[in-house]
Parts: C-alpha cells; structure tokens; sequence
C-alpha cells in the first residue's frame, strides 16, 4: 500500500535530507544516493521515505525500484486517484467503511446519500463480514479490522462487479494514507519513527468451505496485485486470528500471489492469538472480542459494525443514477459473474502480457454457457464516444469456432443488470471467417451511453476444450491480462 507520491520538502542533495525522519543506515543512505541518481533531476519530488518503499519492495535492485516508481506514478495519473475525494478533516466526505478513534475523521460507519460515497461502496456492504479502522497499535500505526469468516463471498461476487470492488479498495486505501498517516505521524511520530504502514487483522470465525469461490479468489487476486504493484511496504503486520483448517487451503492459493516480504509480514493464528495481539496492540485498542477492552458502546455496531452479523442495521442503496461509479473512467477484464462461471475465462487466462493485443486464454465453452467480458464507461468519458474493439480467433482446432455466436449486449446498474438491450447485432461466425493464425476478428462499436457494456460469446453446439485468444481494447487501453502497471 503507498500514499499519494508527495513533493520533497527540500531541495538538498543530501539523500537523508529529504526525509523527517533520516536512513541512517549506511546500505540504506547509499541506496537512496544511487536511487536519485537514476531518477536524474525528477529525484528531488520524492521524499526519502517513498523511495525506501520501493527500494525495499523489490530487494534493493534499484532499477527495478525506479520502474516500479515511475509505472505507480504513470498509474495513478491515467486512473486519476490524486482526483479522488476522500474523507478529511477539512471537507464533509462520507467514509467508505467504520471508523473509530481519529481527529481527523469522527466516529462513523458507511452510510447512504454522503458526500462522495458511491452507491456500490453502499452495495458491497450487504456481503461484507464487517470492517472498520479501528484505533492504533503500540507503535502508532493504525489497525485495519475485516471479520473476513463472515464475507458472503458468492454474493459479493455475483454483485458487485471486480471493477466496482477495486475502486472501493483504492478509495480506502487513499483515506488510510491521506487522511489517517499524517494523524498517525502527528501524535505518534519521532524523528527516529517513521508511521507509514498499517496494522491488519482478518478474524475468519465462522470461515467454511462454502467461501472457497472462484470468482471470489479472482477478486482478491486483483485486490492483492494492486497493492504489491502501486502500493509497496504499506503493510506492518497482518495477524489472521481464528483460522480454521479451510484457511490452509485458501491461503495456499493466495500465497503464489505474494511477494516474500509480504508473507514475511503475515501471522497465521488459531484461537490461541490474544495474547499474541496484546503483544502489539494494547488493551483499550484491542476490540473485547479480539481479547482487548474496547466495545465501542457509543456507536452503531459497537467496534467492527456488519450487516452480516446483524449489530447494525442494512444501509439503504443510493439510487444507481447518482452512482460515480470509478476512479478508472474506462475499466475491463471478464466478468466475474458469466453464467459460465467455472468454465469461463476466469479460471484459465494465461499470465503475462497480450502478444499482438491479443491475450490467451483456454475455455470449456458448453453448449448454452457464454463467456463474458465487462466494459465500464463513465459519465466523463461519454462526451467523445469511447470505440470498443474486441479480436479474437482460434487457435489450434479450427472446428471450434464452428458454431459460434458473438454479442454485444447493453446493460444497465445494479440489480437490473440482466435486462440489457443489444446494440450491436448477433453475428454468426464460421470456421472459415474464424482464423487460425491471422490477425482475427474485428468488432468494433461505439459507446454512446455511461454504463456496463457485456461482450458474450457462446458456441452453439458442444465443442469442449477450446483454446481461444482475444483482446478488448477502450480507445486503445488493453483489457486485463497484462500487468497493471
């Protein structure tokens, strides 16, 4: 996790001036030196500080740092998250999720019809296990708490799309950052101690294998790329606390996602952890059913509020039509919610970047099961008609393309999502039009309205396991499938 990539206080040359609180280390001072110096003259826009996370992040190998560097600053330009309005001291903006024990945000839980809360930050809520930024551990760094055994993980993957859950999670994580860092420096901080990560606890009480969803794991995957990639060592510590047998599995799928420093960072725990988390956190901080003393009796859903677990009442959906719904004004990737769902694209998209805009992926396209692929258009992007390309083409066996049907459909928000017009008409494709090695396929449509557009192909007769490749580009910017950044 990272904050916003601020300016440097000062225009010394010396690495450790460019920091309130100074590398003393002399592999850590040498590094910043020969970090700024790759950086040429734009080095001086950096604090020390920003630039360690990415030195660390990717084991002092310096270039790699500087790409890392550049591809989140590159990042965050074309997804306009400076742009984002979030809660502060100095404006009214509602919060994204519970918040107890900050200055610069009073007490609060997530509510409908705020300033700056977007209706699927309201939706999500449904099928979140509850979540709050509850106090500070003993080292000043605020304690993110997510009762993750409660998460109705089916649900909040067939509702609220990946594109939806992402924005919510970069909303937050900016607050943390923005708002709730400075806070943390302000009272905590030394000139030795520097507070620019966070603690998190995943309590997976009531964890079963009824969670153990794919296009869930998808989700996460996103969320977990993310992060690594923009916001590097924004992570103190994670305790994962009641973990039944079930987490084993889950985590050894999530493991492969993440860096070494990152599991470096994570404490599995069974119920013996109280002790473990009085450790790091004190009592009055530490919520009563976690071990600590707090109840946060003053507020609505006491410290951690969920609907799931009924300590807080449901909060009411903002109508869809007041909906902001990106920080990404144009985002796309295969829909998590496809009626092929587990023989969709989802489960086999091959990793790396797309080879002439075309990316690979296998798939066992049954006989009345579509493959789905999401566009999000927003308000902002509508005043010049973003064009749509799709391109696809089989590959290998030839006769799998026999057969199949290609739709763009329309779609509108929320829970009407399925009653779409179509705007570009059914197109029957043979095995002749479908090539095996050219350049494919073109579709090409305009987007004339704000919305989710769904791209669904499906074959007509049963052709098994199909190895197809495609591509979905928004005015020249490539689907999921590449790296992020």
């Amino acid at each position: 996790m990272q904050a916003k990539l601020s300016p440097s206080t000062t225009g010394s040359s010396a690495a450790s001036a460019h920091s309130k609180h100074p590398f003393k280390e002399p592999k850590q001072v040498e590094a910043l030196k020969n970090l700024r110096v790759l950086l040429g003259p734009d080095n001086e826009k950096f604090d020390d500080g920003e630039l360690m996370r990415f030195i660390v992040a990717r084991s002092y190998d310096l270039p790699g740092a500087k790409d890392q560097l550049l591809a989140s600053l590159e990042w965050r330009k074309t997804n306009k998250v400076d742009d984002l309005a979030i809660p502060g001291s100095s404006n009214p903006n509602g919060v994204m999720y519970g918040v107890r024990g900050w200055h610069s945000v009073p007490d609060a839980n997530i509510e409908a019809d705020q300033p700056n809360v977007p209706e699927h930050a309201v939706r999500l809520q449904k099928y979140m296990g509850g979540s709050c930024l509850h106090k500070w551990d003993k080292a000043g760094r605020p304690i993110y708490i997510e009762r993750m055994g409660q998460h109705n993980v089916k649900g909040l993957a067939k509702n609220v799309t990946t594109a939806e859950l992402v924005d919510y999670h970069i909303r937050c994580t900016e607050f943390v950052h923005n708002t709730i860092m400075p806070e943390c420096e302000e009272r905590f901080g030394t000139d030795d101690k520097v507070i620019d990560k966070e603690t998190v606890i995943f309590d997976c009480t009531g964890m079963g294998f009824h969670q153990l969803h794919m296009d869930g794991l998808n989700m996460l995957r996103s969320l977990t790329d993310m992060d690594q990639k923009a916001y590097p060592e924004r992570l103190g510590k994670l305790f994962i606390v009641n973990s039944p047998f079930v987490f084993v599995k889950v985590y050894s799928m999530i493991k492969k996602w993440l860096d070494p420093g990152v599991i470096e960072k994570i404490h599995i725990l069974g119920k013996d952890y109280k002790s473990i988390l009085l450790d790091h956190i004190d009592e009055e901080n530490l919520p009563e059913f976690l071990g600590g003393s707090c109840t946060c009796n003053h507020m609505p859903g006491g410290c951690v509020p969920s609907v799931i677990m009924n300590n807080i009442k449901p909060v009411d959906k903002t109508p869809a039509q007041n909906n902001n719904l990106l920080a990404v004004p144009t985002y796309l990737r295969p829909r998590s919610s496809s009626s092929a769902s587990a023989n969709s694209i989802m489960d086999f998209v091959l990793p790396g970047k797309p080879k002439d805009g075309i990316y690979q992926m296998f798939s066992t396209m049954a006989h009345g099961k579509a493959c789905e692929y999401e566009v999000v258009v927003a308000d902002e992007d509508i005043e010049h008609q973003p064009e749509v390309i799709i391109k696809f083409r089989i590959k290998g066996v030839r006769a799998a393309c026999e057969g199949l049907n290609f739709t763009v459909a329309r779609f509108v928000f929320g829970e009407v999502a399925d009653n779409g017009t179509i705007v570009v008409p059914t197109k029957f494709y043979s095995h002749i039009e479908c090539p095996e090695t050219s350049d494919g396929i073109l579709v090409k449509f305009t987007a004339t309205e704000a919305g989710l557009y769904v791209l669904s192909w499906k074959p007509e007769h049963q052709c098994g396991l199909v190895q197809m490749e495609y591509g979905v580009t928004v005015d020249g910017i490539p689907g999921e499938g590449s790296d992020m950044l």
